[in-house]
């Protein structure tokens, strides 16, 4: 039952006066104080969400800017922890302190509030923060090991504040990674599923460097295996069919020599 549905039910009948030592109380006076008394609690009450709101849009505001959000939507849910009915209008701007463990608008938080000018005014809150922006999501599947480029990526707006294992909203996030396991198109992106891309993946076509006594050559070849740098791998000179061993130098290049 809500204070001021209460209020309602303890009205007493408007034309019943009582009289207390000498003095008369109409019903009209005591309900007029009682419904007084329940303006100041329900103002007290705004009070605690007003103040719990301010501070959760600044610390939101704050984090977005810090991390480089952009076109962040939010929603605030605020529960009271106890009984703010009696608390009567605080005439200053409330104390607000975070007391949970990690100030993160991104998780669920406890926020104490306190009146300054009136001792055992405190209301304990429990907020959940709500966070929709607009993360980077694979726009195709993608194969275990294959290199991230820019069409395999779309965007596609989540609540981060759920988004468990992280998310990622930089293209520059993921240069120069490549799939940890196989990825299903609209799957939002965090470093749990990319490692960094090997230079040369199975099957790529590569450029062969051969030197010996100062003489360079180059031909095409195809990678029979994945390596990253240093990694000497079987690689097939696409011009003469055979299959030689290189040594992985540089994205799409591998080093032989002369035999």
């Amino acid at each position: 039952m809500s204070i001021r549905r209460l209020a309602t039910v303890l009205l007493p009948p408007l034309h019943r006066p009582e009289n207390n030592g000498g003095k008369t109380f109409s019903a009209l006076a005591f309900s007029l104080l009682l419904v007084g008394a329940v303006d100041a609690a329900d103002n007290a009450t705004m009070q605690i969400e007003q103040a719990a709101n301010t501070y959760l849009d600044r610390m939101i505001k704050r984090e977005a800017e810090r991390s480089g959000w952009r076109d962040l939507t939010y929603s605030l849910n605020i529960s009271p922890l106890s009984d703010s009915s009696a608390f009567a209008s605080c005439s200053q701007p409330l104390d607000v302190t975070q007391t949970s463990g990690r100030p993160t608008p991104l998780d669920r938080m406890r926020l104490e509030l306190r009146c300054p000018d009136q001792p055992g005014w405190t209301q304990t809150v429990s907020t959940r923060q709500d966070l929709f922006l607009p993360v980077l999501t694979t726009a195709t599947n993608i194969d275990r090991g294959q290199a991230i480029e820019p069409g395999h990526l779309t965007r596609e707006r989540i609540n981060i504040s759920r988004a468990q294992r992280g998310f990622m909203v930089d293209e520059s996030e993921v240069a120069g990674l490549s799939a940890r396991r196989r990825l299903r198109a609209g799957q939002a992106l965090n470093a749990s599923l990319l490692n960094e891309a090997a230079p040369v993946r199975r099957g790529q076509p590569v450029r062969i460097l051969a030197r010996q006594d100062g003489i360079e050559a180059s031909t095409q070849g195809e990678a029979l295996a994945e390596g990253s740098f240093g990694d000497v791998i079987r690689v097939r000179n696409t011009s003469s069919d055979t299959v030689i061993q290189a040594q992985v130098t540089g994205p799409g290049e591998v080093t032989s020599t002369w035999e």
